[in-house]
């Protein structure tokens, strides 16, 4: 009597833990972040399909950076969850990162995971945990639209540059850097409309850094800016907005984001 009490409690056990550890079902993350991006540059004019998200979702523009604030040492950080690495440089051919990443969170939620990046030392960031990877600078999102629509269940980071090259040209914030995000942003659009026409998403758009004048990299507070967007079809988003984020706290926001969400079963 006892053994067969002990084994229909073991079974209840067993099913609890199998469906607490299953995937979720079908949902598609996208992280876009746009390199060099000044939350003061969000405006109608400038890119308003972003700002359509901003509305229909939920925002902060009091997100900050890494010391330094640079491309590499961010992007680092927001994957990782730590501010591990100083060194802005890598080439292919050198060792790319190690231990566990947010592709790696996004793996034991079942989904097909991509990197899609504008910059070759962004190389680093692949790791055995990206099942889609490709640098393209032209292109970034074009990549990440053809996979999205071929995994229902997907985790997609697209780095998008430009204005990185645009603001120590003509100045972070000046005519010349709102033209470039003008273009990003109509060319983000059929991204964030395909997400849209799916159903089940949550899109973050954030950045890595900004600047002032001509410059960037550096201890200015301007430099250390960013911000972080929040929309979703199925997830209360609302307590993103106006957070304090800091970009080593992308991979647990999302998780968090996810945690207020309802989806259809599976």
């Amino acid at each position: 009597m006892y053994l067969i009490i002990f084994a229909i409690c073991l079974n209840v056990f067993l099913s609890i833990n199998a469906l607490s550890a299953s995937p979720m079902p079908p949902m598609q993350v996208v992280v876009v972040s746009i390199d060099a991006l000044h939350p003061n540059a969000l405006t109608k004019e400038n890119s308003p399909h972003l700002v359509d998200i901003m509305q229909r979702g939920h925002y902060t523009l009091r997100g900050t950076s890494t010391q330094p604030p640079k491309t590499l040492i961010a992007h680092s950080a927001m994957i990782t969850g730590h501010e591990q690495r100083q060194n802005n440089d890598w080439k292919p051919g050198e060792p790319t990162i190690a231990g566990s990443t947010i592709f790696d969170w996004a793996k034991s939620k079942g989904m097909a995971t991509a990197f899609y990046y504008s910059k070759p030392k962004l190389g680093y960031l692949q790791s055995r945990a990206v099942d889609s990877a490709a640098l393209s600078p032209d292109d970034a999102q074009g990549h990440a639209e053809r996979f999205l629509a071929k995994n229902a269940h997907a985790f997609a980071f697209v780095h998008i540059s430009g204005l990185d090259w645009q603001g120590p040209v003509t100045g972070w914030l000046s005519p010349g850097y709102n033209e470039v995000l003008r273009f990003i942003d109509k060319e983000l659009k059929t991204l964030i409309d395909s997400l849209a026409a799916r159903k089940n998403f949550l899109l973050i758009v954030t950045s890595d850094h900004a600047g002032h004048g001509k410059i960037h990299g550096s201890d200015h507070p301007e430099d250390d800016k960013l911000p972080l967007i929040a929309w979703s079809d199925t997830c209360n988003t609302s307590h993103v907005t106006d957070k304090i984020f800091h970009v080593t706290m992308l991979a647990s926001t999302i998780e968090s984001l996810l945690r207020q969400c309802v989806l259809p079963p599976k």
